[in-house]
């Protein structure tokens, strides 16, 4: 298992390198990727699996002015995305796969998903604006210990299941990260969300590869939604 020095960007490609030499193991690869790129940089590298492209659903975005203090503050890669959007001017940039990207990855094969992400759709909505938590928020929340990208992971396998672009029960190698980028990957046992605690089918964590020492996550006041 690979430990990083700090989550964030930085370290995408060694993420891609273990990926690339585990991937034997899984019988899928779902990265999650913001944009397309981390998906592209998986997809260029593993030829041999098929690559899910989870993406964020309709609506999402980074509020600018809000991306201060914590890992905004101590990532260098994230301090610096901001800081160029700020001297742009922008206050709001949506979490989209570019269109040239898309176009890169459809010519891999890689299918993208976007959809309802299970553990942050309504019941985001509910702690945001009803000020109220779930059973939920304490799940993702408990999973962010580990790290951001162990969360993620999790979601982008049971949305790529949710989608059919995966059946349910493979071993799926699963690539997320800190807001940007790649810093966790996990081989995990795949499942639809209405299954996730089925005892028998249900989502199983198998082997951790590779994650951040030291979990960050993003401040609660950042809000991603419309």
């Amino acid at each position: 298992m690979k430990i990083f020095e700090k989550p964030g960007p930085a370290n995408t490609d060694e993420v891609v390198a273990v990926s690339k030499s585990a991937s034997s193991r899984a019988d899928y690869v779902v990265v999650a990727s913001v944009t397309g790129a981390s998906a592209l940089k998986v997809a260029e590298k593993i030829k041999d699996r098929k690559i899910v492209c989870v993406t964020c659903p309709q609506g999402m975005y980074w509020q600018v002015n809000e991306m201060k203090g914590g890992l905004f503050d101590e990532i260098p890669e994230l301090a610096t995305r901001r800081d160029e959007w700020l001297k742009k001017g922008l206050e709001k940039v949506p979490m989209n796969v570019t269109e040239e990207n898309r176009l890169k990855l459809n010519a891999l094969s890689v299918e993208i998903v976007r959809g309802t992400i299970p553990l942050f759709g309504p019941t985001f909505s509910m702690r945001l604006h009803l000020h109220k938590t779930t059973d939920l928020d304490v799940i993702a929340k408990t999973l962010e210990l580990i790290s951001t990208g162990t969360l993620v992971c999790l979601e982008s396998v049971l949305m790529a299941t949710d989608a059919g672009a995966i059946p349910e029960g493979k071993r799926v190698l699963a690539c997320a990260g800190t807001e940007m980028g790649l810093d966790t990957a996990w081989i995990m046992r795949s499942c639809a969300s209405a299954n996730m605690f089925h005892p028998f089918k249900g989502f199983r964590f198998i082997e951790l590869l590779a994650k951040p020492g030291v979990a960050m996550v993003p401040n609660l006041n950042v809000r991603y939604i419309r």
